[in-house]
């Protein structure tokens, strides 16, 4: 696929769960999977997903800065967790406003890895 001009990025795994993976491990993971994606792909984005359950969204910042074309995957799920379930709409979309997008902005700068959610 490294040839392909259809490769424009490639996860390197999906929602590692914080309780079950350590930050030095998935970091050593990481680290060896950006290595194998530029050893046949100098262009194509390499996608770094935060630990499931993790109370820091910026864990992999110090990772991912300085690399290029870096992405750190963002889940929330607002929607399985029941301290939203009596919430009404507005107030779901006035918490994504005033709080994931604080945390959202902790994640961004202009020299920084892209951020996807």
């Amino acid at each position: 696929y490294a040839s392909s001009e259809s490769l424009a990025a490639v996860g390197l795994i999906n929602e590692p769960s914080a309780p079950a993976v350590s930050l030095d491990v998935l970091a050593r993971y990481y680290e060896a999977g950006y290595a194998a994606v530029r050893r046949h792909s100098p262009t194509a984005y390499v996608i770094m997903s935060n630990r499931l359950h993790s109370t820091t969204p910026t864990e992999l910042l110090p990772l991912a800065n300085g690399r290029s074309r870096t992405v750190i995957d963002v889940h929330y799920y607002n929607l399985l967790s029941s301290g939203f379930n009596n919430w009404t709409v507005q107030q779901n979309i006035d918490y994504i406003y005033q709080t994931r997008a604080s945390e959202l902005n902790t994640l961004t700068s202009a020299s920084g890895p892209l951020s996807f959610v």
